[in-house]
This record gives C-alpha cells, sequence and structure tokens, in this order.
C-alpha cells in the first residue's frame, strides 16, 4: 500500500470516529446521500498496481508459468480517471454503475532463455510486456432502508471486461532469427457478479458508503475471479453537491486457454478514489 493509501484509511478512520459519537444523540435532516433519487461520482483513482502476466513456457527442463511482468517491474503507482453513478429508481430498486481504465507497458533484458512455444527467447534479449484494462460495472439491487438515515441492499450484475495484453521479443528457433514476434490476448466481454452494499448518514453532511461484488466462473476459454470492493466518506455542502475520498480494491485473477496464449492474466489495483459528488 502507497503513501496514499495509508494516509486514506487514516482520514477515513478520522473522520468516521468523530462522527459517529454524536451521531446516535441527533436526529439530522435526511441527508441527499442517501435520499435523493440520483446520485453520481467524478474523480481520480489513484491505486497501487500489481500486474501479472504469465505464460506457459520452459525453463530449461522445468514446464513453468512464466511471470514475465515481475521481471519488467510492472507494478507501481498509477493514476485513472473513474466514474460512478446511482439511480434509486422507486421505493426498493437501485441501479449502479462504474467505469475505469488502466494501461501499462514496459521493458526487461531475459536473465535466462525461455521456451516459449515453438520459439525460443535468449538470455540477455530485450523483451516487451503490457497490458490495458477497462471495466464498465452494471448492477441491479434490492434496497431495504432503516429508517430514513441508512440503507444496504443486495443484487447482482456484470463487469464488462475490456482486457488487452501482450508479450514481445526477439524469438528464435533452432538457432534462426525469426524477427520480433508478439503474442498476445484480447476479449471483450461480460463476467458477472453478486454484490451487496450499505450506506450511513450521521448527520445531514457526512455519509458512509461501503460496497462489494464478488463472482468466480469458468466462461469459454477464460476462467477465473474477480472482487471489486470500496468504501467511501462523502460531506455534502448543498443539497446538489458535494465531496468525498474513498478507497477501492479491484481484483482479476484469471487463466487464459487461447491460441497464442495459455497462462493466467493477474491484476490487482487498490488505492484512494478522490471525488465530486452530484445528487438530485
Amino acid at each position: 500500500m502507497n503513501r496514499f493509501g495509508h494516509a486514506s484509511l487514516l482520514i477515513l478512520a478520522g473522520v468516521i470516529g468523530t462522527l459517529a459519537a454524536p451521531a446516535s444523540a441527533q436526529q439530522p435532516e435526511p441527508n441527499p446521500f442517501i435520499n435523493q433519487k440520483f446520485y453520481m461520482t467524478v474523480g481520480m483513482f489513484l491505486p497501487d498496481r500489481r500486474v501479472r502476466l504469465g505464460l506457459d513456457a520452459q525453463l530449461g527442463d522445468v514446464n513453468a508459468d512464466v511471470d514475465f511482468s515481475r521481471r519488467f517491474a510492472m507494478d507501481g503507482y498509477d493514476e485513472s480517471a473513474a466514474l460512478e453513478v446511482i439511480w434509486r429508481m422507486g421505493e426498493k430498486w437501485t441501479f449502479r454503475g462504474q467505469y475505469f481504465r488502466i494501461d501499462d507497458d514496459s521493458t526487461a533484458s531475459l536473465t535466462e532463455d525461455i521456451e516459449w512455444g515453438k520459439y525460443t527467447l535468449n538470455a540477455g534479449s530485450n523483451v516487451g510486456a503490457g497490458s490495458e484494462v477497462q471495466i464498465t460495472r452494471l448492477f441491479l439491487g434490492r434496497r431495504f432502508r432503516d429508517r430514513a438515515r441508512s440503507e444496504f441492499g443486495f443484487g447482482a450484475g456484470l463487469h464488462w471486461l475490456s482486457l488487452d495484453a501482450y508479450i514481445r521479443g526477439q524469438a528464435f528457433i533452432n538457432g534462426v532469427d525469426q524477427g520480433v514476434v508478439t503474442r498476445g490476448v484480447s476479449t471483450d466481454g461480460p463476467m458477472p457478479n453478486i454484490g451487496a452494499w450499505y450506506a450511513y448518514a450521521f448527520n445531514t453532511n457526512w455519509a458512509l458508503r461501503a460496497r462489494v461484488d464478488w463472482f468466480s466462473a469458468s466462461i469459454d476459454k477464460y476462467d477465473g475471479s474477480i472482487v471489486n470492493a470500496g468504501a467511501s466518506i462523502n460531506y455534502s455542502m448543498t443539497q446538489h453537491f458535494g465531496v468525498g475520498l474513498g478507497y477501492n480494491l479491484f481484483e482479476l485473477d484469471i487463466g487464459v486457454d487461447d491460441g497464442d496464449w495459455q497462462g493466467r492474466i493477474d491484476t490487482r489495483l487498490n488505492g484512494p478514489y478522490l471525488y465530486l459528488s452530484a445528487y438530485w
């Protein structure tokens, strides 16, 4: 976790601790974060990034799922614009949407020969790798209320996943140079999920929210799991606008059995989310 993650957790803990004590003694006016029909946030997601791109390959006499990305130091800090919307439909149902995109690429020099299908990547050669992940989350849930200052619910939805990943290097067959060879995988489709959420208004201005989605499945040539969770504290400056600080976690771990790629793609993004909020 980077310095932004630690700071976010401390701020969240401090605000919650300060507000929780008097909350039980107050009967505030309805908080727009909890009670308005439409809700939207636009902000910046600042995650620590861990990316693992693994190909079935051979090191000497050993078959292995070679973690190219660890050799390329693709982990690190990144940022992405992010959007989230909520539509409270009637008294019971809620529709939620979320979008963000993360991409990266890097190169490294191999320290040993790698047998990659019919090709050999020689020690000392430069190899590149990269990935791009776009996530669109669509979710429909059943909402329950506890008075006018809190709500919780559960439901189901899907993450529309757009994923591209590649590994590229100077390849040889029986010592003969084949030039630069690229192998990649690209997918664009839905991964279903189930989830739940909880929101609580301390008073007219301050409100807390937490959510989690999860699913594990085997679909076509992909199998794996997805986790998408977050918690945030929101301050309503007016009845229609506010600011907030959250902490988001996204994990994707899938195995791929494609013609050009047999291996795994493991992505973890976790960090603070700074945003402006609007409700009407």
